[in-house]
């Protein structure tokens, strides 16, 4: 089930779950050692699914003036291959059309997920450089045209 909360919305289970998945894929599996928890977490939006208990897919949403950012994409090892990080990218990209219409988003996306945010429209903005030895690039997906803009 998916759910949309606010920092102070969520059950301590669900923001240890939360961290636990953030920690278990960024900092273990990929090996990038950065400060996850960053202070943001508090402004963001959560959008998560979990099930038995378990998150298995996250993304927080931090709004400013002009756009948004899409981050910490991430769903469970245990279900990459089968449609989740579809799924859970569908279900983010359509409550940012509902809650935020005219707002570019955003996302810092590792390069090799290129072609998959590609599919959903993003478009890269910036040469490719490194973060904890890994290749990244900005994407952007614009909401408006730029004859409405």
């Amino acid at each position: 089930m998916w759910h949309i909360k606010k920092y102070d919305q969520l059950q301590l289970t669900e923001l240890e779950q939360i961290l636990k998945l953030r920690q278990s894929i960024f900092i273990l599996e990929q090996e990038s050692f950065f400060e996850d928890i960053d202070g943001n977490d508090q402004e963001a939006i959560h959008i998560f699914n979990k099930e038995n208990g378990k998150v298995w897919a996250y993304t927080r949403i931090l709004e400013y003036e002009n756009h948004v950012i899409l981050a910490r994409v991430t769903v469970d090892k245990d279900k990459r291959g089968d449609g989740s990080g579809r799924k859970l990218l569908e279900y983010a990209l359509n409550y940012l059309e509902d809650e935020f219409p005219t707002k570019d988003v955003h996302i810092v996306a590792m390069s090799y997920l290129r072609n998959f945010y590609q599919s959903f429209g993003f478009k890269t903005i910036s040469e490719v450089y490194y973060m904890d030895n890994d290749p990244h690039e900005d994407m952007i997906l614009t909401r408006l045209s730029d004859e409405v803009k």
